[in-house]
């Protein structure tokens, strides 16, 4: 089951993308490379590198993915730009950026792996199967030439978010086919002003404050939560609910390692959840799914944009955003590196804060589990298609290397607002309160409810919009949500065992055929 469902999360159970497919739209430094000044790395260039870094000069790649910074249909913005003049630069490649529409690039990039016809580099949130993809594991050993007497690329990384035993990272073969250019932390972002005016005080530390601070955002004339039809904002909602409402549950679903052996891990692999859903340990109408269908309806009900449905999402940095940043709705689900465009697109003081915590006040269901969303590779992340060869193969290789150098990467990370993935850099202050406490720590469930088989698919072809927003709308009954979603459940389970190979296991044979 793939990622942040990461990306957005990040929040894959092994299937390379991000649970949380995140970005803003920053752009600090509006001119060209040499506009920047002292505050670019590009003096660094004329370190001696490695002569590995020229070899591929002259070479042109692409690369392909969705627009996480700004709302432009041709450019990443400034900070993309300059990044990709600097690494031209300092190897002789060039890189073009093919700009993919927020709403399709998954199934635009999933159609093409599957045909052999993508450019040089994906965004890494795709349905695919390993064979599709050039595993890395290999290249991650040995040095990246960007980094003076590195021996061990993979050492660069921050081990806690990135490498082969982590499940939320490895394909369902136990490789790593991308290579993360920062990591995602994911929150919420809140109007101080409007809380101040409401007599709301902030953090929110329950679930049952959230709808009290509802009632009061509304009667003091507010949105109380920004919402539109991205799937980001229901996944990301329903994610945060889901593993507190199992937290009970969760220990007898943990069956195997992150390389599929028999074991425990510290989270939840796609194999433990193909495996619960397959054999009933996991179902929709279980008392503690029944209570987390329960409240994310209570939320939509009290909470977010009453015409929310009709509203398109056109960023992956977050949910409602241009509400929130007119005023209107005075709390947002975002992205911490969506953090500056977010700040200059509005004129109130900005904090963020966690979603709260589930409590036995809301359901007695709970058992107070903290609510966990953590740090994850689900940002910026890309991999290299199967049929990259030669000095394509090459290049790609040496830009997702420069892309984990932290002397290259510095500016781009400070100017976007991204989490660094490697070690060697601070964390921007600005956005900690979305890396900090129980919230900060990958959450137990691997990150989201059975049945995706993409970054934000539930079951092959149906979205996590598609599967909640008819229930969401008031279109279906509890029951009528539950037994769709239980189909769904399955069908991603199977899309999954037949992907791992597992479906000729025992206890797979329950799945229907996919």
């Amino acid at each position: 089951m793939s990622s942040l469902r990461t990306s957005i999360l990040t929040r894959n159970r092994g299937k390379g993308g991000g649970r949380a497919l995140v970005g803003g739209g920053v752009a600090l430094c509006l001119t060209a490379l040499a506009a920047c000044g002292s505050s670019s790395p590009g003096a660094a260039s004329n370190t001696k590198e490695s002569s590995n870094v020229r070899a591929e000069a002259g070479t042109t790649i692409t690369l392909e993915g969705p627009n996480q910074w700004t709302q432009s249909g041709s450019s990443f913005g400034a900070p993309w730009q300059q990044e990709m003049a600097l690494f031209k630069k300092v190897t002789g490649i060039t890189v073009k950026t093919d700009v993919l529409p927020l709403a399709s690039f998954t199934q635009t990039e999933s159609t093409q792996l599957a045909a052999g016809t993508a450019p040089d580099l994906v965004f890494n949130q795709a349905t695919y199967k390993p064979y599709m993809v050039v595993p890395l594991d290999n290249y991650l050993k040995k040095p990246n030439p960007f980094i003076p007497g590195n021996k061990d690329w993979l050492s660069v990384f921050k081990s806690k978010y990135f490498g082969p035993k982590i499940a939320s990272v490895v394909d369902t073969s136990g490789h790593l086919d991308y290579v993360p250019f920062n990591l995602v932390g994911t929150g919420i972002f809140y109007n101080k002003a409007a809380f101040a005016k409401a007599h709301v005080s902030a953090p929110i530390k329950t679930y049952a404050d959230l709808m009290n601070a509802c009632t009061k955002l509304k009667a003091a004339g507010y949105t109380p939560f920004a919402m539109d039809d991205s799937t980001i904002g229901t996944s990301w909602t329903a994610d945060a609910l889901y593993n507190m409402l199992t937290w009970a549950l969760q220990p007898s679903e943990n069956h195997f390692t992150s390389t599929g052996k028999p074991g425990k891990n510290p989270t939840l692999t796609t194999e433990d959840v193909t495996w619960a859903v397959a054999t009933g340990k996991v179902t929709t109408t279980s008392p503690q799914s029944t209570a987390w269908l329960k409240l994310l309806k209570q939320f939509y009900d009290n909470c977010v944009t009453k015409n929310w449905s009709g509203i398109t999402g056109l960023s992956g940095d977050g949910a409602g955003l241009p509400q929130f940043e007119s005023g209107k709705a005075t709390m947002a689900w975002a992205v911490d590196f969506g953090y500056a465009t977010i700040k200059s697109g509005s004129n109130f003081p900005l904090a963020s804060m966690p979603f709260p915590t589930v409590t036995k006040a809301s359901t007695p269901v709970s058992v107070n589990a903290p609510a966990q969303f953590g740090l994850s590779v689900g940002g910026t992340s890309y991999m290299i298609p199967a049929h990259t060869r030669g000095k394509a193969l090459k290049a790609s290789l040496l830009l997702l290397q420069f892309m984990s150098s932290p002397k290259y990467i510095k500016t781009w990370l400070t100017e976007t607002g991204g989490v660094p993935a490697v070690n060697g850099l601070p964390t921007p202050a600005s956005t900690a309160g979305m890396a900090e406490g129980a919230w900060g720590q990958l959450a137990r469930d691997g990150g989201s409810p059975p049945g995706s088989t993409a970054a934000y698919d539930i079951a092959p072809g149906v979205t996590v919009i598609e599967a909640y927003e008819g229930y969401l709308l008031g279109d279906k009954s509890l029951s009528q949500e539950q037994t769709y979603l239980e189909k769904l459940w399955k069908e991603g389970a199977a899309y999954d065992a037949k992907s791992a190979g597992w479906e000729n296991q025992p206890w797979a044979k329950s799945l229907p055929s996919s």
